[in-house]
C-alpha cells in the first residue's frame, strides 16, 4: 500500500522535473540560440521563422541583464519570429522593462505578430520616458487611426515632454505627419493653427493635412517651405477656416 501511494507523488516530482528542465534552457541550448543570434540578418529569419526550437533560449537571453542591448533585442525579436501570435504574453511583459529598448523592441515585434496588442501598448507608451520609444508608439498608432487614437494624437502633440527647454522635438513633426494622411473635416482648424507653430517641421505636414481637407493646391511651381507656407496663411485668413 505504501508503495501504490509512493507512486503518484514520484510521478508528480518528476514531471515537475521535466517542466523545470524545459523553463530553464541548458548552457549547451543557449549556446546554440547564440549562434543562431549572431547570423546574419536574413539568414538568422530563416533559421527562425516558425521555429519555436530556442524560444525558451530567445526569451531567457532577452530578460538577462547581464546580455548586452543588441543581444537582448535580437534575442526578443528571435522569440516573436520563432512563436509568433504565441509570443504575445513574454512580448507585453517586455513592453513593461526597465530598459528602454525592450520596450521598443516589444513594440516593434508585436506590431508584426499582434497587432491589436501592439496597438494597446502603444497607446500606453506614447507617454513614455524615452524619446525612442515614443516615436515607435506613434508609429504603430499611425497604422491604425481609430476616433480614439486620434485625441490620443492630439493631446500627445503639446505635451510638456515633448519639448526640451522649451523646444518643439521632432516627434511633434511625427504626430502631425501621421494625423495629416488621413485628416478629419473637424480638424481643419487645428490644422490651420499649426501653420504658425514655432517648429516650422509641423508647418509641412499641417499643409498637407489642409489640402487633403480643401482640395486645394497653392503655388504653381516648386516653392521654398516658407514660401508655401505664407501661401497658406493667407489662404487660411481669406476663407476664414
Amino acid at each position: 500500500m505504501k508503495t501504490k501511494n509512493l507512486l503518484p507523488v514520484l510521478l508528480i516530482g518528476f514531471s515537475s522535473s521535466v517542466f523545470a528542465a524545459k523553463s530553464i534552457p541548458s548552457p549547451d541550448s543557449l549556446s546554440s540560440a547564440m549562434e543562431v543570434l549572431n547570423l546574419p540578418g536574413e539568414n538568422r529569419r530563416m533559421a527562425i521563422d516558425g521555429n519555436s526550437k530556442f524560444y525558451d533560449s530567445f526569451i531567457s537571453l532577452a530578460f538577462n541583464e547581464k546580455q548586452p542591448m543588441n543581444v537582448r533585442w535580437k534575442a526578443l525579436m528571435g522569440a516573436a519570429e520563432s512563436k509568433k501570435l504565441e509570443a504575445t504574453a513574454d512580448l507585453l511583459k517586455a513592453g513593461k522593462a526597465n530598459e528602454w529598448f525592450m520596450r521598443n523592441a516589444a513594440l516593434v515585434a508585436l506590431s508584426e505578430v499582434n497587432p491589436i496588442q501592439a496597438q494597446k501598448l502603444a497607446q500606453t507608451l506614447i507617454k513614455d520616458k524615452a524619446l525612442v520609444v515614443r516615436s515607435a508608439a506613434v508609429e504603430i498608432l499611425g497604422k491604425e487611426m481609430s476616433e480614439e487614437t486620434r485625441e490620443l494624437m492630439w493631446e500627445e502633440l503639446n505635451k510638456d515632454y515633448n519639448f526640451k527647454n522649451k523646444q518643439s522635438l521632432w516627434i511633434r513633426y511625427q504626430i502631425v505627419e501621421q494625423l495629416a494622411k488621413k485628416p478629419m473635416d473637424r480638424e481643419t482648424k487645428t490644422f490651420a493653427g499649426l501653420l504658425t507653430d514655432a517648429d516650422a517641421r509641423v508647418q509641412l505636414p499641417a499643409v498637407r493635412g489642409l489640402q487633403k481637407l480643401t482640395g486645394v493646391k497653392l503655388g504653381e511651381t516648386k516653392l521654398l517651405q516658407s514660401e508655401l507656407v505664407a501661401l497658406w496663411k493667407d489662404y487660411v485668413k481669406k476663407e476664414k477656416l
